[in-house]
């Protein structure tokens, strides 16, 4: 009887120990998305030179497309993982299914449905500086991959 004490005390002592770590990590993953989400505001701000009033039409739009992608490759996320699950048992319309979900994805992370905000954006601040912005983008990703990396050794 002691035995079983013990040995439940000790369990439950370590799943909530792990719960904690896994409160911890995410947390600690939250706090540095959001660090990097500063750092690419502040360095897209000194790349473009937003006024105050560029700035107040050009965070908001630019906020919605990035949601959007996100949103979208979250949504790609999950039908890839249900997919690889249910991979062995589904059946062929359950297949298409997936291939067209798949598409549909992939369509919206490509089409056009950005491209009346990249119009607004290019209203805002202009072509040349809405290039500048995609150079910088890719700037700033390249950037972070680069810490990233010299980080990890």
């Amino acid at each position: 009887m002691k035995t079983i004490t013990v040995f439940t005390i000790a369990l439950m002592a370590s799943v909530s120990s792990m719960a904690q770590v896994v409160r911890t990590s995410y947390q600690e993953v939250r706090s540095a998305t959001d660090k990097i989400e500063a750092m690419e505001v502040a360095f897209l701000t000194q790349e473009l030179e937003l006024t105050s009033e560029e700035a107040q039409k050009f965070w908001p739009i630019f906020n919605d497309i990035k949601e959007e992608r996100n949103d979208l490759k979250i949504k790609k996320k999950k039908l890839m993982y249900d997919m690889a699950n249910n991979f062995n048992t589904m059946s062929l319309d359950q297949a298409q299914n997936f291939v067209d979900g798949m598409f549909d994805i992939e369509a919206a992370l490509n089409e056009s449905n950005f491209e009346a905000r990249n119009r607004k954006i290019i209203k805002i601040i202009g072509p040349k500086r809405f290039l500048q912005l995609k150079k910088a983008e890719y700037e700033f990703r390249k950037k972070i991959l680069q810490e990233y990396r010299t980080r990890g050794r």
